[in-house]
């Protein structure tokens, strides 16, 4: 509550009248995320790098993409980004999703999140959802490391 009443503050300081509504996890999930029915929520987004986690996230049709966002020029910088094997070329496509994302102010990051994964170096496709939850059928063995 403290923190939805900072918002409301500092969005009044600017003329934006923000009317506050609490809900519980189970209403929040069904009746604000799912539905997508919100002009203003926070949220817990976060990814450790930007494959897969920046098409969940701001690709149109993301999983976790809750405010709808779309912008054709972003599916494409990410697919860009996906399938290139040159890192300058996929750095470039990330940093121009960056971009275009903030120009669009589709999310305000107002705090981080940490998340660790200790593995041998041997372990790869380590991937996680937002929640900390590993999705382990991704994850594989590198023998020949």
């Amino acid at each position: 509550m403290p923190f939805a009443e900072f918002v409301q503050a500092q969005l009044a300081a600017v003329g934006v009248d923000v009317q506050l509504q609490f809900y519980d996890l189970a209403q929040y999930s069904s009746q604000v995320v799912q539905s997508g029915d919100f002009d203003l929520t926070t949220t817990v987004s976060m990814f450790d790098a930007p494959f897969p986690g920046a098409s969940r996230l701001v690709r149109t049709g993301g999983n976790t993409n809750y405010g709808k966002y779309s912008n054709p020029e972003v599916d494409a910088l990410l697919d860009t980004a996906a399938r290139t094997s040159d890192e300058a070329e996929r750095t470039r496509a990330y940093q121009e999703v960056e971009l275009r994302v903030n120009q669009d102010l589709i999310a305000c990051w107002l705090s981080r999140g940490y998340l660790a994964t200790i593995a041998d170096p041997s372990v790869k496709g380590i991937d996680r959802y937002v929640s900390r939850d590993m999705f382990f059928s991704t994850v594989w063995l590198d023998q020949a490391a």
